[in-house]
């Protein structure tokens, strides 16, 4: 994870969150184009099985034995990175920061390809989906005790992460209804003689 983090600069948050929004068009546009069709809707379960296969190993690898560590919890919003703030070096500030961001973005393309996977499925159970797998993840690190910590502030930025992805995905999905209402009505009048 820490070999993310230190990629974690302005552009490269721009970058993923284009990269995602251009995904959701992506998928908006192909469900438009074959209606009917479950293509799209199985292309995002796979998207998203894949993704969430990286989540896990991402977040769930151990950084010593499992069983060698502390269970450490941080329970206080911002525990992580204020408490500590006062001991560490502005360089490091910066570095907790960005393993904040990181956590967020994990959380954006799981829940933008919920929203193409199981489009019946309301923009609060994706949520909550969002925010319950992280507590599972939370969870699982706590019981481990593999040099990870459960930190309430990962949850806070898994919420963050999830509203953002599932915006991307609305988002999306306006833009390709925008796109049709101004060329179904274009191409409407250059059909009639």
């Amino acid at each position: 994870m820490w070999q993310v983090v230190l990629d974690v600069t302005p552009t490269t948050v721009m970058l993923f969150l284009g990269l995602a929004l251009a995904l959701a068009v992506a998928l908006a546009l192909w469900t438009a184009l074959t209606p009917g069709s479950t293509a799209p809707r199985t292309t995002a379960r796979t998207l998203l099985a894949g993704w969430l296969l990286l989540f896990l190993v991402a977040t769930l690898a151990p950084s010593q034995p499992i069983g060698s560590g502390d269970a450490t919890v941080w329970w206080r919003p911002g525990e992580g990175l204020f408490d500590l703030g006062a001991q560490l070096e502005p360089g490091e500030l910066v570095m907790l920061v960005r393993r904040q961001i990181a956590t967020a973005a994990l959380f954006v393309p799981a829940s933008l390809l919920l929203r193409f996977a199981a489009p019946r499925l309301s923009a609060a159970a994706a949520f909550l989906l969002g925010v319950g797998l992280c507590l599972v993840v939370e969870t699982a690190q706590l019981l481990m005790r593999a040099g990870r910590i459960a930190d309430v502030d990962d949850v806070i930025c898994a919420a963050a992460g999830t509203v953002t992805g599932a915006g991307l995905a609305l988002l999306g999905q306006l833009a390709v209804a925008a796109m049709r209402r101004r060329v179904l009505p274009r191409r409407a009048v250059r059909a009639v003689p």
